[in-house]
């Protein structure tokens, strides 16, 4: 499953290429793999939307 991401460990610099990707894998067969992916682009949002979450919280 190509992605525009970049590899897993690495932090992603824009929220935008994280959402892009996430409606990309909203229309992906559901497998194992599609699965781990999508937690880990989950994961990725929620670090770089924290700093705006938590002040708010």
């Amino acid at each position: 499953m190509p992605s525009s991401l970049p590899p897993c460990g690495h932090c992603c610099l824009s929220a935008d290429a994280i959402n892009d990707e996430i409606r990309r894998l909203m229309t992906a067969p559901d497998t194992p793999e599609r699965r781990e992916h999508y937690q880990r682009l989950l994961t990725q949002w929620c670090a770089l939307a924290r700093p705006d979450v938590e002040p708010a919280a």
